[in-house]
């Protein structure tokens, strides 16, 4: 089943209406356990494989260890109001930090594409619900804009032209060309003066 899991992650469209059709970048960290990514989607998927079932994380980057206790009562009220309230997916807090991340387990002995679907839509909305809820949507927008930044970044390293950033960006990322525009003259302010419309 994980060769399938990953595949039916890895395959796909960019233009695809269901989350788990989209072409999403998958590597392994270690047997196991995987990272997946889609420049769509505002959160970065961790698929866990363990006998019979697969868990899928997404890592809040909210780390409640060092807060204060009424900050930690106001974050896990609200967190675990949204257990109830959004099916499929539940609040954790792992690792020394007490980091937040969102999960679904799937049992994989009769797990289908359709409903592998339904646990990445529980995590796109779990996500969104809990960053309105705690009102984070402005350290969210930054959190994506610096995701979105690293993958620019990223594909400069490998040698990706501006043209090919530039289709990169309203393609797969969804931006309007003159979004597009305005953040590569950001990352290449030395060709900010050049016109590529």
């Amino acid at each position: 089943m994980e060769k399938t899991i990953i595949e039916w992650l890895r395959s796909g469209s960019d233009d695809a209406n269901d989350i788990v059709d989209l072409p999403w970048e998958a590597r392994q960290l270690e047997p196991g356990l995987y990272i997946a990514e889609h420049p769509k989607m505002p959160f970065t998927l961790m698929v866990s494989f363990g006998d019979g079932f697969v868990r899928l994380l997404v890592p809040m980057g909210l780390e409640t260890f060092s807060m204060t206790k009424d900050e930690k009562l106001k974050v896990y009220h609200a967190l675990l109001k949204l257990n109830a309230e959004v099916n499929l997916m539940k609040f954790l807090l792992m690792g020394m930090n007490d980091d937040v991340y969102l999960a679904v387990d799937l049992d994989t002995s009769s797990l289908e594409k359709d409903e592998f679907n339904d646990a990445l839509s529980a995590l796109l909305v779990g996500l969104l619900s809990a960053v309105s809820a705690l009102g984070l949507e402005e350290e969210f927008e930054e959190l994506l804009r610096e995701r979105v930044l690293a993958m620019v970044y990223e594909r400069l390293r490998n040698g990706a032209s501006r043209e090919e950033l530039l289709d990169f960006l309203v393609s797969r990322v969804g931006m309007s060309k003159n979004e597009a525009l305005a953040l590569l003259s950001e990352v290449l302010p030395e060709e900010s003066d050049r016109s590529y419309m």
